[in-house]
């Protein structure tokens, strides 16, 4: 059998949300519903997310106090956002002066009015959000966004609309009001900015395929290009929407297509007479793009993929300050985190690529068996009992590697 010349390891964060939380049958929902159909999740079919997530308290406590600037929030009232110049301030930063900054009454005042405070890229600032993102990157392999929005009572945010993306409305406190419509032919699987897209009024929609409301740990799940509005009914309401940053066959094709180009290839020009019968035409096959062909491999899409995923969702595995120290005798476990992946596809000569979430690292190919079976172990993973063909000197030098950048900590003896 051919040794691998690809491999990924899923760690998830066992204190942190999943899509388990917001689907009561994972497997399920990713072959039949995702990017296909709406689907609402009562909180008493899935997991609890109770201490999961943080409190609409914590939520706003950290943004008023801890002074945050746009555009890390906005506010919305009446289907408008506000400009920012009406609840920001400026301050001094060092020798800078910056005008972005939160004016903490002034926001109060505006939500009380009846303003939406909406809080944006939680999954950077948020430890816990970002935690339970990349749980969520883990399972569907797309980038992961959270935004949380705080509406008063009887609050009408955003008009009826539809996303560019697919989200998770998982609803905090409080009661919210859902109407979503099957998606018009102009808005099924819509790609921002090519070309423009109308909005659609509710006349032409007609009504609803649901209509409901939901309450706290409800999870409502919407792909992208499906009308939707919502409005709070009797008290306030506080809700996170996920965002699903799928990765489209488009962005795929761009990129098999830049990259050819950027290796210098398809410079020529198209022969004479492409435009002839069959001998001549032949010019304008599939041979003629076989560059682009070579880019769309399955382990160069792998590659590229996991990278794009990635590079856009928030570091949680650290190195640590201090590498704690490592023995080939003793098992050691892979901490939770980021997307894995190790290579030897596409490398340069005799080497691998360990990708990290973030960034890669660039290794020699004669280790890449011994990282396959770490990073495979189902539990503790001993060095020495390992029987393939690295010396313990080798061995060593990988674990400690390892160690340094967090990937890997001593396990349970």
């Amino acid at each position: 059998m051919d040794s691998p010349t690809w491999v990924t390891c899923r760690v998830p964060h066992p204190d942190a949300a999943g899509l388990g939380d917001l689907v009561a049958e994972p497997d399920a929902f990713l072959a039949d519903d995702l990017f296909r159909r709406a689907v609402w999740t009562p909180a008493d079919t899935v997991e609890r997310l109770a201490g999961r997530l943080p409190t609409v308290a914590a939520l706003w406590s950290d943004a008023l106090a801890r002074h945050v600037r746009t555009p890390a929030f906005r506010l919305v009232q009446d289907g408008t956002t506000l400009t920012a110049s009406s609840y920001c301030r400026s301050a001094g930063m060092g020798q800078r002066t910056i005008d972005d900054v939160i004016e903490p009454n002034r926001v109060v005042e505006l939500h009380r009015s009846g303003a939406t405070m909406v809080l944006q890229g939680l999954q950077l600032t948020d430890p816990a959000l970002g935690r339970f993102a990349n749980n969520l990157a883990l399972a569907l392999d797309h980038p992961v966004q959270i935004n949380a929005y705080l509406s008063p009572a009887a609050a009408r945010g955003l008009d009826l609309h539809f996303d560019f993306h697919d989200v998770f409305v998982v609803q905090l406190d409080g009661c919210k009001r859902w109407r979503v419509w099957e998606p018009l032919p102009r808005t099924h699987e819509p790609v921002r900015g090519r070309p423009a897209v109308v909005m659609p009024t509710l006349d032409e929609l007609g009504p609803p395929a649901l209509d409901l409301t939901l309450r706290p740990g409800d999870c409502l799940y919407l792909p992208r290009g499906f009308p939707h509005a919502a409005e709070t009914v009797e008290s306030a309401s506080a809700h996170l929407t996920v965002g699903l940053m799928a990765i489209t066959w488009q962005r795929l094709a761009h990129h098999a297509i830049d990259a050819a180009i950027a290796a210098g290839h398809l410079r020529g020009s198209v022969p004479s007479l492409s435009l002839d019968g069959a001998t001549t035409g032949a010019s304008l096959g599939p041979a003629a793009l076989a560059p682009v062909a070579a880019e769309c491999s399955v382990d160069r899409v792998r590659s590229w993929l996991a990278r794009e995923v990635w590079r856009r969702q928030p570091v949680t595995r650290l190195r640590p300050l201090v590498a704690p120290p490592v023995d080939a005798a003793r098992p050691v476990v892979v901490t939770p985190g980021a997307l894995l992946w190790a290579t030897t596809a596409g490398s340069v000569g005799a080497r691998a690529v360990l990708g990290l979430g973030e960034r890669q690292l660039d290794l020699p190919a004669e280790p890449f068996p011994f990282l396959v079976a770490l990073l495979c172990a189902p539990t503790g993973f001993v060095a020495a009992d390992w029987d393939g063909p690295l010396d313990g000197t080798s061995r060593q030098v990988v674990l400690d590697r390892l160690a340094d950048e967090g990937v890997i900590v001593p396990g349970p003896v």
